[in-house]
């Protein structure tokens, strides 16, 4: 139990630590940079997704066990997947994968089990809230 507790307050301790510089390495990005065609849009979601699944494996094996949601792979519920996700995007050093990245809502943020069409609600979302934004001709 103790270990279990170690490990919740070291993954708490690294958002907190990491969080104000990753946020600033963020506010350089622009949701000007991410592309709004289907193509586009569809590979960065991809990317995006690729990274969430290696935060949340690395989490899985650094946790002293996970937890089990509805039968899928074991999840480990601590600051461990955000810290993760957001130091690999961070590390990416691609300006439209970091606004892709904060564009997407918490919930799904960090979800490494996602629908792989996610990124259509992402661009929905987009096109609403920014109407400096136009959908490419060519969709």
């Amino acid at each position: 139990m103790k270990l279990r507790q170690l490990t919740i307050a070291a993954g708490v301790a690294c958002v907190m630590l990491l969080g104000p510089s990753l946020a600033y390495a963020e506010t350089a990005a622009s949701v000007k940079d991410i592309p709004l065609d289907d193509a586009g849009l569809r590979t960065l979601d991809q990317k995006h997704l690729r990274l969430a699944r290696k935060a949340g494996t690395v989490c899985v094996h650094l946790a002293p066990g996970g937890v089990v949601r509805n039968g899928s792979a074991p999840i480990a519920l601590d600051g461990c997947n955000i810290s993760q996700l957001d130091h690999l995007v961070a590390e990416q050093k691609d300006p439209a994968l970091s606004a892709y990245h904060q564009a997407i809502r918490p919930g799904e943020r960090y979800d490494q089990n996602r629908s792989a069409l996610y990124w259509r609600t992402v661009r929905t979302q987009l096109l609403a809230n920014h109407p400096e934004l136009t959908m490419p001709a060519n969709k």
